[in-house]
């Protein structure tokens, strides 16, 4: 008796320690990753240093995340080699692509098996809100440029306040938003909701950016309505509503195929995309779409340019993924978006459907669906999401 009791005082504390190591673990390295994925959409990035560093970082931080997968998560012997199978097809895509996000994104998800959702997220806003402050110090004392930019034909001046573009740092700051009106769980207090819309002027002030400002206000809006909101989710079935989301996305993908400028329609729906049918029309019109991906040159206005060049960026997300990563990613891409949702159905985590919906909504016209420091919802797929459970909607 007296030996048990001596040996459940030493190894109890130990197991305690072993269960938490592997949560540690991911949440170390998703912080590393995230500071350096926000520090390379800064002006900071001009910086031969950051640039380098940044990539190394990232690279160093999948190894600590493949740790945890091999040795803490209880994955059979059949799930890992499927992991890591897929793993390395996805890397050979990137690599064909030169574009490593997805990779990246694919690493977190299946690493964030068990850990607590709401840590996740806190880290998430802990890393990114603290480069995007010191970046806009930086670019307001003059360390690094301060990006600015006009609109044709227009007076309105547009500010990047360290960021790449000024559209990065409204975007950035819709993620932001909404991260923290999730871990709310979209309810805010009276001084939430006046900082909340303080905010929301502010960026739109600085970038003049319509979408975001738009998105941030309706983030503002469900927290009103969130329960009338939860209880229409809750009556909707999960394939009538993943077929709903899957048929925009095919719309937002023929409607760029089949753009004419010449057809007024065309003309309006493109004006209101801010011109995304443009670009996305002439990367169907110059690359066929591959089943593994492929590279595809692009001059975006991000960063400083010093003479003219000829713009081409593909910034629709669903679009982005299809031409770059190919057939094989984009599928998986539906399928991420599938099973999250159907996870946050079954779990009752309906705010998390909305902070889904969101952020394909706004993907329709950026690029950043995909990118671990603007969007990371998609982490909840195997993450622990006991907070959001609803027990009922009223």
């Amino acid at each position: 008796m007296i030996n048990n009791i001596k040996k459940e005082s030493l190894i109890a504390p130990l197991n305690n320690k072993v269960v938490k190591l592997p949560e540690l673990i991911y949440l170390s390295m998703f912080a590393i990753y995230i500071i350096a994925n926000t520090f390379s959409g800064t002006m900071f990035v001009l910086s031969s240093l950051v640039s380098s560093s940044t990539y190394l970082i990232s690279e160093l931080s999948v190894i600590g995340i493949l740790i945890k997968i091999l040795l803490f998560d209880k994955w059979d012997l059949k799930s890992i080699s499927i992991i890591l199978l897929s793993g390395l097809i996805l890397w050979q895509i990137c690599t064909t692509s030169s574009e490593y996000l997805f990779f990246y994104y694919y690493v977190y998800i299946v690493g964030a098996k068990d850990v607590d959702f709401r840590k996740i997220i806190k880290v998430f806003l802990g890393a990114v809100i603290s480069v995007s402050v010191i970046a806009a110090i930086a670019s307001l004392s003059g360390v690094i440029i301060n990006v600015t930019i006009g609109r044709l034909l227009e007076s309105t001046v547009r500010y990047s306040v360290g960021a790449v573009y000024p559209t990065d740092l409204a975007a950035r700051c819709f993620y932001i938003l909404l991260a923290y009106t999730a871990l709310r769980k979209f309810k805010f207090t009276l001084p939430e909701y006046i900082a909340a819309i303080s905010f929301s002027i502010m960026i739109y002030a600085l970038t003049d950016t319509r979408l975001d400002f738009l998105l941030m206000i309706l983030i503002i809006l469900i927290t009103i309505f969130k329960n009338f909101i939860c209880h229409i989710i809750e009556k909707i079935k999960i394939n009538i509503a993943t077929g709903t989301i899957f048929i925009v996305i095919l719309l937002n993908i023929v409607l760029a195929y089949l753009f004419k400028p010449s057809v007024h329609l065309f003309q309006i729906v493109n004006k209101v995309l801010s011109g995304r049918l443009t670009y996305g029309h002439e990367a169907f019109k110059n690359y066929n779409v591959t089943f593994l991906g492929q590279f595809i040159y692009q001059n975006g206005n991000g960063g400083v340019h010093n003479q003219p060049f000829d713009y081409f960026y593909i910034d629709v997300s669903f679009i982005r993924v299809l031409m770059m990563e190919g057939i094989l990613a984009f599928f998986v891409l539906l399928a991420v978006i599938y099973l999250s949702y159907r996870k946050f159905y079954n779990e009752k985590s309906f705010v998390l459907i909305v902070w889904l919906l969101l952020a394909i909504l706004s993907s329709l016209i950026d690029q950043h669906l995909y990118e671990l420091s603007f969007n990371i919802i998609f982490l909840g797929l195997f993450a622990d999401l006991s907070y959001w459970r609803e027990k009922s909607i009223e």
